[in-house]
């Protein structure tokens, strides 16, 4: 049981919203589920699409064989669907099954954007599923507000029961409910398992549903968070955060982060740790602001002026997010550097069935002052790490200028060479640590010639990998670059996927293993499909 369908039309149509609702109806019904959606940068009208794949087996990519399409409008007709369903009070086509469903909104003085309730009651009958499982749902999403919803949702499936073909039977699998989260709140809820407890943002797409998310059950789960007047106050406050011992993570996508260079660096010298959540999309500039790209890996790796270590780890899927972001959050704090939870639109605010081991992530305590004699700040260490004391327990010195163990600002010879080493000896500290948790790499199957990807691609890469019987491994940790761990493709014919021209991760192939990868790339603000993936890495295996 595996397959694809598409709910379309116009910006306030609620199609976001239908399609979330449609991925949560067959989770009730024991199926994996992944709900990806296209939406252009308009309030109204345009194109907006919810593509939602079901599945008796975990699915981590939509996919580009659809066979339903369920359209609320003639110009979001789209594909080759083998059934298409339309709402016949707009429009009327020579194929196809109409459904009146403005007309059901109208006829319980509804707006038309309810409409988008009758059209996931057509979706409820033509694939055998319970209608009071439908019902239930809208209960319990909208409490006293959904009524107007399950008449509509009724009277689409009272319609669609005598006009309408069924596609398949795909009734109840008898497993228990699953879960849907999007890769924004899996990571949000990571970071509050590891200790969270500040969170700060400006609004922007793809970043912006952590924000909402956690403004919405931070009292719940003991956060703050604060929405700051533009992204260079956002990455401030967090310094100011870290600096007082709050666990504190910022979120933001590529043209906000350029905003908090200057911060990023500070961070880098002060050694304060500060989890970014950088959210790519299509760029550079404002560039295709609500679609898809992996552009700023290079950025991230060498973001800031000067040299200082960072981490830099990248998820695959909503479940790799929540473990990714609680990790990180620890490790950030464990080294004293700033770190980057690198993600993507198409992982950020897909809908996915996930169910992480909560328990699998916890606070670690990082190494703390004992009060015995002055506290330094910047104690050398062998690890480059020293231990942290807050306000008021000690007179904590912090600055972003070069400075001695005590935290005065310094400039001879001897202090700078021995300060700066300090810090870039975090790096083999870190790798070492990384190393020892196996936490850089993923391989999802083993073969000969080896698919090398990061980010969401991955999962539809590992699936055509499956299919051709190829290797495939995940790079989740970026910096730093897991070379040892790598140096068994030297030798080996070596592809990289990725959704960016140039070939980020493969140019890292390049410097660290001198390793030549060939290159399947996507920059059309879109995300691979299994089907395509295997299509074009046949063409070049």
């Amino acid at each position: 049981m595996d397959f694809c369908f598409r709910i379309s039309g116009m910006a306030g149509d609620g199609i976001r919203g239908a399609g979330t609702v449609a991925a949560k109806l067959f989770a009730r019904h024991g199926y994996h589920v992944f709900a990806h959606f296209e939406y252009q940068s308009l309030i109204r009208g345009g194109y907006n699409a919810a593509v939602v794949r079901v599945s008796d087996s975990r699915v981590g990519a939509h996919s580009s064989e659809e066979e339903l399409l369920v359209a609320l409008r003639e110009d979001a007709l789209h594909g080759g669907a083998r059934l298409v369903v339309y709402d016949s009070s707009m429009f009327t086509l020579d194929s196809g099954y109409g459904v009146p469903m403005k007309e059901f909104a109208e006829a319980e003085g509804a707006p038309e954007i309810f409409r988008n309730a009758a059209a996931l009651g057509v979706v409820c009958w033509v694939y055998g599923l319970e209608l009071e499982v439908l019902r239930q749902l809208y209960r319990d999403l909208y409490g006293r507000k959904a009524e107007v919803d399950v008449r509509l949702a009724e009277a689409g499936y009272s319609y669609a029961s005598r006009e309408l073909p069924r596609v398949r039977e795909a009734g109840s699998t008898g497993e228990r409910p699953k879960p849907v989260l999007t890769g924004n709140q899996a990571a949000a809820l990571g970071a509050v398992k590891a200790g969270l407890r500040y969170y700060y943002a400006y609004p922007m797409t793809p970043s912006t549903q952590v924000l909402h998310f956690l403004a919405g059950v931070g009292e719940k789960l003991g956060v703050t968070v604060v929405q700051p007047e533009n992204e260079i106050a956002v990455a401030v406050m967090a310094a100011g955060t870290a600096f007082a011992g709050g666990r504190v993570m910022v979120g933001t996508s590529g043209g906000g982060f350029a905003l908090m260079q200057e911060a990023f660096s500070m961070l880098g010298m002060a050694e304060l740790p500060v989890l970014f959540i950088e959210a790519q999309r299509a760029a550079p500039s404002t560039g295709v602001p609500t679609y898809h790209a992996q552009q700023d890996l290079r950025f991230v790796l060498h973001a800031g002026h000067g040299e200082f270590p960072r981490l830099v780890a990248s998820p695959a899927d909503a479940e790799d997010a929540f473990y990714l972001a609680g990790e990180l959050l620890n490790l950030v704090w464990r080294f004293q550097v700033p770190g980057v939870l690198l993600m993507d639109r198409y992982l950020c605010e897909s809908a996915t069935t996930a169910e992480p081991d909560v328990a699998g992530v916890v606070p670690e305590e990082p190494e703390l002052w004992r009060g015995e004699g002055e506290y330094r700040r910047y104690a050398l260490t062998p690890s480059g790490v020293s231990p942290l004391a807050f306000p008021p327990e000690a007179v904590v010195k912090v600055t972003g200028n070069e400075h001695d163990e005590a935290g005065f600002t310094a400039d001879d010879a001897e202090t700078v060479r021995e300060m700066y080493a300090k810090r870039m000896r975090k790096e083999e500290a870190m790798a070492e640590e990384l190393e020892r948790r196996g936490s850089s790499l993923r391989w999802w199957c083993e073969g000969e010639d080896v698919v090398v990807t990061w980010g969401s691609s991955v999962p539809a890469a590992a699936e055509a990998c499956e299919e051709l019987g190829l290797g495939c491994v995940q790079v989740r940790y970026l910096a730093p670059f897991p070379a040892r761990e790598l140096e068994h493709l030297r030798g080996r014919r070596v592809v990289c996927v990725e959704c960016n021209y140039s070939g980020a991760l493969r140019s890292l192939l390049r410097e660290h293993l001198c390793v030549e990868a060939e290159l399947v790339g996507r920059w059309d603000g879109r995300p691979f499909t299994p089907e395509e993936l295997t299509r074009r890495l046949e063409e070049v295996l």
